[in-house]
């Protein structure tokens, strides 16, 4: 898997969701430019501030294939839990998908070009330096051509912690941000970089 600069400034994309837990420090919360949407329910594609941010995690979709790219890319939301699955191994990262500017139109005449949404994922670097580290990868460095997909928001911190409740996915999207930003937490395992997002966290 091809490894993202952890260096690169994320910001100049999306920094947070509007939503944040109220346990996060001002310092951590971030903002998106203006053109930036970030997407994170079926039923509302466009509201940053609504109900539908705090939709919880209950949801395991079917296995996608490259020739159903086009039915994850229109399912998929941010905050959810993805696994990919090879004959050799498994992969875990959490999504976060971005509404891009529609093109502007050639010369005097038409109207702008819709653009379709760009979709990132926050997942273990393997290699380098960064070792451990979260890194922001694009869906086709994440999903690779021999591997299947889906969406699995049952593999998260309130299976292993029995006291930790299941929280929405606008707050794993905002874990999963607090520690791509990091340069001190690391994790062992995607699993456990999985858990720990999708858990209430009192100490940042």
């Amino acid at each position: 898997m091809k490894e993202s600069n952890k260096n690169d400034s994320f910001t100049s994309k999306v920094s947070s969701t509007s939503s944040n837990s109220s346990n996060n420090s001002s310092s951590n919360q971030l903002h998106p430019p203006p053109a930036t949407t970030i997407i994170t329910s079926s039923s509302s594609t466009s509201d940053m501030n609504g109900g539908s941010n705090n939709q919880i995690i209950t949801r395991v979709s079917e296995w996608f294939d490259a020739d159903s790219y086009k039915v994850f890319m229109r399912t998929v939301r941010s905050g959810d839990i993805l696994e990919v699955r090879s004959a050799r191994s498994s992969h875990w990262g959490i999504a976060i998908r971005l509404r891009q500017p529609p093109s502007p139109p050639k010369g005097n005449h038409g109207s702008p070009k819709p653009v379709p949404d760009e979709v990132m994922v926050y997942h273990l670097i393997h290699s380098s330096q960064h070792r451990g580290q979260v890194g922001q990868f694009t869906l086709e460095e994440f999903w690779q051509p021999d591997c299947k997909i889906r969406i699995n928001n049952t593999t998260n911190g309130s299976c292993i912690f029995g006291n930790s409740p299941t929280i929405p996915k606008s707050d794993v999207l905002n874990n999963a941000l607090y520690a791509h930003l990091s340069t001190s937490l690391k994790w062992q395992t995607c699993t456990d970089f999985i858990r720990w997002s999708s858990i209430y966290h009192n100490n940042y």
